[in-house]
């Protein structure tokens, strides 16, 4: 009795399941890439303008809060309380390391000096020296 033997086939054949999985975690790092932007310019504000503009360098951390004309903070969405705000930057910075981490305030252009001031000095007590202010060029 003669046993079958199994047709080698010749050809190239290529195993595309590496590149289907790369796709899909492409696919869910620009969904929740994209979530974190929108959620940074949930609340609207009216932002001042300014007479010079600096270059924005990427840094590897940033936070960026929002304070509407109601005097009230954001982050990411989620209103806070000043206490709340101290603790999250606090925490924010202890996960940052030794990376730089900078705190961007985006401000209703009605929003007194007071209501920030305390912001800042939070900041600093933890060791944040960038701060940034988001504004509108002039045109």
């Amino acid at each position: 009795m003669k046993v079958p033997l199994r047709r080698r086939e010749r050809g190239l054949h290529f195993n595309i399941t590496p590149l289907i999985d790369i796709v899909f975690l492409l696919i869910i790092f620009f969904l929740a890439a994209s979530h974190l932007a929108r959620s940074e310019t949930a609340q609207a504000v009216e932002l001042p303008e300014a007479t010079r503009q600096t270059d924005e360098a990427e840094l590897a951390q940033r936070v960026v809060v929002t304070i509407t004309a109601e005097q009230r903070f954001f982050v990411g969405g989620n209103e806070m309380l000043l206490p709340q705000l101290e603790f999250m930057i606090q925490q924010a910075k202890v996960d940052a390391g030794e990376e730089p981490l900078e705190v961007q305030i985006r401000a209703d252009r009605t929003v007194p000096y007071g209501t920030v001031e305390p912001l800042m000095l939070s900041c600093v007590k933890v060791g944040i020296t960038k701060l940034n202010w988001a504004v509108l060029p002039t045109r």
